[in-house]
């Protein structure tokens, strides 16, 4: 697994110190990133809002909008973005103030080359261990730690909001069959094809996880729009398209269980998973009817 500053990202570099501002360009250019820079944090929210970028280096005493301010606002343009807070007041700076704005680290002004490119090395190596520690290694899904990182922020906000939060929890028909028949090989395949499934179904800022063997299970993070109905039918033709094009030695189905409130995340999950037993329990009634 790699961060995209890893392949030589995109940097956006923020001060209102010009100097500042053409030795990280060229420095970064040499380095094969793609390097962006601006005087303002007016300038960088712009850029931010039409922009992806991986990295943002920024100044904290600038006209207008401040450093703290700029990565607070940032982050919530782009969550996923790293951010390097410069300083030349390393006596009026508070390390605790970065962190508490979503900054990942700091640099005193002045600052050698060697330097900048060790502290970028440094929150790359950080972000990498951090995602490796969230992410199921097979699916490249959130794993079970990931998903109750974020389902618990998803919660707060809920509870803020005086809203929801609806769990759906998703279980793969047959996966004991699939690997005792066919081998764990083709049971990582049905794993990988359930979240390929899942991506295609669910939009990017979905909260998709998978938190067990062959058990998934995916919060949407807007409720008030949710229709299960409209939901379950898309999922079910994904699952229908998906199996008519892969062609693979089984065929790929789930059965899933829904709850929707704001108690705890593990009764959420435990009331979506006695949902989704009862689906399971439905589904071989039918298929007993059907062959009986």
């Amino acid at each position: 697994m790699t961060t995209a500053l890893e392949t030589k990202g995109s940097v956006l570099v923020v001060d209102d110190e010009t100097s500042i501002l053409s030795m990280c360009n060229d420095v970064l250019t040499r380095q094969g990133y793609r390097c962006h820079t601006v005087t303002s944090g007016e300038m960088a929210l712009e850029l931010i809002n039409t922009m992806s970028f991986d990295l943002m280096l920024t100044d904290i005493l600038m006209p207008g909008i401040g450093g703290f301010d700029l990565t607070e606002k940032a982050k919530k343009l782009n969550p996923n973005m790293l951010v390097i807070i410069m300083t030349g007041f390393a006596e009026d700076f508070s390390y605790d103030s970065a962190i508490q704005s979503g900054a990942s680290d700091f640099i005193k002004k002045p600052f050698t080359i060697a330097e900048l490119m060790a502290r970028i090395k440094n929150v790359t190596l950080q972000e990498k261990l951090r995602v490796m520690s969230v992410t199921d290694e097979l699916t490249g899904l959130f794993n079970r730690r990931g998903f109750f990182n974020l389902a618990e922020q998803q919660l707060k906000l809920a509870r803020r909001n005086k809203k929801k939060v609806f769990i759906l929890y998703i279980d793969v028909n047959n996966f004991k069959q699939i690997n005792d028949r066919l081998g764990h090989h083709e049971g990582d395949v049905a794993l990988i094809d359930t979240a390929n499934v899942l991506r295609s179904t669910f939009r990017e800022p979905d909260i998709i996880a998978r938190i067990g063997g062959d058990e998934f299970v995916v919060i949407p993070v807007e409720p008030d729009t949710i229709n299960t109905e409209v939901i379950l039918n898309r999922l079910q033709k994904n699952f229908d398209k998906h199996n008519e094009s892969e062609k693979r030695n089984f065929t790929l189905s789930v059965c899933v269980g829904v709850a929707e409130g704001s108690s705890s995340i593990d009764e959420l999950l435990a009331q979506a998973d006695t949902s989704m037993l009862e689906q399971k329990k439905l589904r071989r009634q039918n298929q007993l009817e059907k062959h009986g």
